[in-house]
């Protein structure tokens, strides 16, 4: 097992964690504008190590420094800031994950980073707390609905760090869906796509708004995610079905106000 940092020559073995989406599920379908996204982002927006089982890559870690993260928090400079980690199944719970964290931390410290922070989750399937607590992170803020902001020191023991609340005003004439285009994640260029296609059925029901998802746009609204009237409804992966009941809900309101 190896670990090497991303260059540009790793762009066709980004995001192993597509090998195993679900039968039936097509998020894999948008790996191809997630790699675009990359290509172009990478050394700017993000940044990332994979782990090597041979020539197979088996898990990986995507960050951004602090400045330059697209993530809706505020710090002080030269923090790692971890976007995404995974682990193809078959490699999880054998010492590989702590392998790939120790060359991280290693490789940072180096740089002078002062020390890693990740929003990680409450939720078992998706960056969940407990596996960083294992790599000898500790949870420093509670980020609700369900995010818990964990840190690891490198150079300093603690960091200022704050949370930039929600702040998009939508349109009054109509429900407004809004999407950011941040393609890192499959998954999110997924749901970018899937909600418009939804909200373009409900016709002049609905108004349509989309912006880059850029870091001045992510620190001025507070977020990436896609909104349904101001609101985070959907936040991860979700059905037509979903997309379609959360825009009717806030049709539903809009009507009774």
């Amino acid at each position: 097992m190896r670990v090497k940092k991303v260059d540009l020559t790793d762009l066709e073995t980004t995001y192993c964690c597509m090998d195993e989406v679900p039968p039936g599920v097509s998020w894999a379908e948008t790996v191809p504008e997630s790699r675009k996204w990359l290509r172009n982002n990478l050394s700017k927006h993000v940044e990332g190590y994979h782990i090597f089982d041979g020539e197979k890559v088996v898990g990986h870690i995507y960050y951004a420094s602090s400045e330059k993260a697209l993530i809706p928090y505020e710090m002080e400079p030269k923090v790692a800031c971890i976007y995404c980690t995974e682990m193809l199944k078959d490699y999880m719970h054998k010492g590989h994950g702590k392998l790939m964290f120790d060359y991280m931390k290693k490789d940072l410290k180096n740089q002078g980073y002062k020390g890693i922070m990740i929003p990680a989750t409450s939720l078992k399937e998706w960056m969940h707390y407990e596996l960083f607590l294992k790599q000898g992170f500790r949870v420093i803020m509670e980020h609700p609905p369900f995010y818990k902001v964990m840190y690891y020191p490198l150079e300093a023991e603690n960091i200022s760090i704050k949370v930039i609340d929600l702040n998009y005003a939508p349109s009054k004439e109509k429900v407004e869906v809004t999407l950011f285009g941040n393609f890192f994640c499959p998954v999110g260029a997924h749901m970018h796509h899937l909600i418009k296609r939804v909200a373009q059925s409900f016709g002049d029901q609905v108004k349509i708004v989309e912006m880059e998802s850029t870091l001045v746009n992510v620190r001025r609204y507070g977020t990436s995610e896609p909104l349904i009237n101001g609101k985070i409804k959907l936040p991860g992966p979700a059905s037509e079905d979903d997309v379609r009941k959360a825009i009717d809900e806030e049709i539903e309101q809009f009507k009774a106000s």
